[in-house]
């Protein structure tokens, strides 16, 4: 019974020595101690703080402590005095974990806060404080982690500016909860708020606490919104505290990439519907993303995509596929329109643009990209079976093979574009067969001024420069070009051939007919000089000749038509083609118009018009050339279409003593033109 009464005794005597600590602790104003909180804080972090509300201490097994009113100080190179102000700060503990060195807090709420990040132009940010402040903390803490039940911020707005980038990112919580169990439990949150005015907002789960301090593997699993789209990560980082480990599997869709402007702080485009998913993981030195499954609006690609950022650059590695990929999903505009003339590019009058290419951007990021597509659309052009393989290092983009189908024919490229050096370097080889020649010229990015025909295209060429202008001044290689049956456009060709556009005239609007078109040029330090050139029409055949300066885009060539129809005769005078690509200039050669008189003459040798013939001879004026019939399928030029190579990457080569097609069509003009001149020379002397 003794013990008995001891005991009690001592339970009575602690309550009342508890409960007179409680009441004098009750006593006190904790109001004058701010002073001193404030002292603390600055030889702390060298900021001022200032407590200008009241400061509550509610004394229970759970205390309290709230504070109103708090302002603490900026940088001194900060762009406003405040780096914060709080409103209300509040927390709650547990005093008896407290009493055994355990730091257990039931909530922390922050309420109406506005605090600024920002850095300065050097980098310097606003949340690093002085020497004292480090000292203080590493000298600091318990060695045990606290444990806090939930974190809780009502109107709360964080803004990050960087100085370096001149940018500003501004995050305001109408509502952010961190709620967790226990240490060992997971962290389950939710978060409503708008990223730069936009709306976001996300629920679900993150790893716990203290498995997150430990570095152990931490498990996510979120939901949310935001720019217009709906996306969700779930997974695991075995590693969290470096990044490593990471296997999560992320989805995200939305109607436009335009809603993701103010989330991304730049415009982004109007393009959707998209959707997305696929595996993230970290590589060596990066994140891969593996199955990935992407739509834009119509189209699809999938594949396998890394990026490592360990190395010199950044390193891209694509292994992408597509069913369906449409140009204008991606915003890329149309090929031009059918029946555009050429026109100056540049603001100087020049064809060829002088602006400096983006040669500096091939040394920014190093990539490996293969890609087929099974349709590829950029209108008015499909590609079946595109491939492309291409290999971006150091500068040097290397073109291993961009192939495919198009109606019905084949297109493929192949080269170099060199950016590691001062003087970058381009090569580039160009293959097509039985390309429908308007599609084909809208494929290479020009108007198509001709249609209609099949057409087969080799172009092998190198050349050096940081312009278009540049790179054609100096070019080197081969061009060749040739179509069968087809048309001409009508715009073009007035400018081009001028008058000699009536003798191919059909009386469309739009194009005139052409048996077929053949064209080939050797280039050297910049100058095209041509090798073969024909036009062959039901009312004429057209051979040309001459050079073309691609550094000054001079021209100095030479038409000469041979009339097939008498009625025409009169009309096919020889034409030289001066002025520039931009401004071709068309007038008679004069040594022509000896020859269409004489060729006028012979015209009425065969038939033609003898007054129509005289009367050019007293004017001047008369067409010149023979009149021929018109031409039997697969005769003159048609036969040089017919001739054309098999589809294989190298042109046929002719044997050594046999002249091509396209010679004997050039070198049959040329005789027929010598013949209608010495007859008429004969006529005229009376021999």
């Amino acid at each position: 019974m003794r013990l008995k009464h001891v005991l009690i005794g001592f339970v009575v005597l602690v309550v009342v020595i508890i409960g007179g600590a409680f009441v004098a602790i009750k006593s006190i104003d904790f109001n004058e101690y701010r002073s001193t909180i404030a002292d603390q804080v600055k030889q702390a972090t060298g900021r001022e703080l200032k407590i200008a509300g009241t400061l509550d201490v509610g004394l229970s097994l759970t205390p309290t402590v709230a504070v109103d009113d708090v302002t603490f100080a900026n940088a001194s190179w900060g762009s406003r005095p405040e780096m914060a102000t709080i409103k209300r700060f509040e927390t709650e503990l547990e005093l008896i974990p407290l009493i055994f060195g355990d730091i257990k807090v039931n909530r922390v709420v922050l309420k109406g806060a506005d605090i600024l990040l920002e850095t300065d132009a050097k980098g310097q940010n606003n949340w690093t404080f002085g020497e004292a402040g480090d000292a203080e903390s590493a000298g600091g803490g318990t060695g045990k982690l606290p444990v806090v039940n939930k974190i809780t911020f009502e109107d709360v707005t964080i803004t990050y500016k960087d100085g370096v980038a001149k940018k500003t990112q501004t995050v305001a919580f109408q509502k952010f909860s961190a709620q967790m169990a226990d240490a060992v439990s997971q962290i389950g949150l939710e978060i409503v708020a708008n990223f730069n005015g936009n709306p976001i907002s996300a629920v679900g789960t993150i790893g716990s606490l203290s498995g997150i301090v430990a570095n152990q593997p931490m498990p996510i699993d979120l939901k949310g919104q935001g720019g217009g789209a709906t996306f969700a990560a779930k997974g695991t980082i075995e590693q969290p505290a470096v990044g490593k480990g990471v296997a999560i599997a992320l989805t995200a869709e939305g109607n436009s990439l335009a809603d993701m402007s103010p989330l991304t702080g730049s415009p982004m485009p109007p393009l959707g519907p998209y959707s997305f998913s696929g595996n993230l993981s970290d590589a060596e030195g990066g994140y891969q993303v593996a199955g990935m499954q992407m739509k834009m609006g119509g189209s699809d690609i999938a594949g396998d995509a890394s990026i490592a950022l360990s190395g010199e650059r950044p390193k891209v590695v694509a292994k992408l596929s597509s069913s369906l990929l449409d140009a204008k999903d991606f915003g890329i505009k149309p090929a031009p329109v059918e029946g555009d003339a050429p026109a100056a590019k540049s603001g100087d009058g020049r064809i060829f643009p002088d602006d400096p290419l983006p040669f500096d951007l091939l040394k920014t990021v190093d990539a490996k990209i293969d890609f087929t597509g099974q349709k590829v659309i950029r209108e008015p052009v499909i590609f079946d079976g595109l491939a492309v393989a291409l290999d971006l290092a150091g500068g040097k983009l290397t073109i291993g093979k961009i192939v495919a189908g198009v109606t019905g024919g084949k297109l493929g490229l192949s080269g170099v574009i060199d950016g590691s050096t001062k003087q970058p370097a381009v090569a580039l080889k160009l293959t097509s067969r039985g390309i429908e020649a308007g599609t084909l010229m809208n494929t290479l990015g020009q108007s198509a001024i001709l249609s209609g025909g099949k057409m087969d295209t080799d172009i092998d060429v190198k050349g050096a420069g940081n312009s278009v202008r540049q790179i054609m001044a100096g070019l080197n290689g081969k061009f060749g070009m040739q179509m069968g049956s087809g048309r001409i456009n009508n715009r073009f060709a007035r400018i081009v051939l001028s008058d000699l556009f009536q003798l191919i005239s059909t009386g469309s609007a739009d194009s005139s007919n052409l048996n077929c078109f053949v064209t080939k040029f050797d280039i050297a330090k910049g100058v095209a000089t041509s090798k073969a050139l024909a036009m062959d029409t039901n009312g004429a055949t057209i051979h040309g000749s001459g050079k073309i300066n691609l550094g000054s885009e001079k021209l100095d060539m030479k038409l000469d038509p041979s009339a097939k129809q008498t009625n025409l005769v009169r009309l096919a005078i020889p034409v030289n083609v001066r002025g520039t690509l931009a401004s071709p200039s068309v007038t008679p050669d004069p040594a022509g118009l000896v020859k269409g008189a004489t060729g006028a003459l012979a015209g009425t040798a065969e038939g033609g018009d003898t007054v129509g013939a005289l009367a050019g001879l007293v004017t001047g004026a008369a067409g010149g050339g023979t009149a021929q019939p018109a031409p039997a399928s697969g005769s003159g030029c048609g036969a040089v279409a017919a001739a054309a190579p098999a589809a294989t990457t190298e042109p046929a080569q002719p044997a050594a003593a046999t002249t091509s097609p396209t010679d004997q069509l050039i070198q049959q003009g040329t005789e027929k033109t010598k013949e209608g001149v010495g007859d008429a020379l004969k006529g005229l002397l009376g021999d």
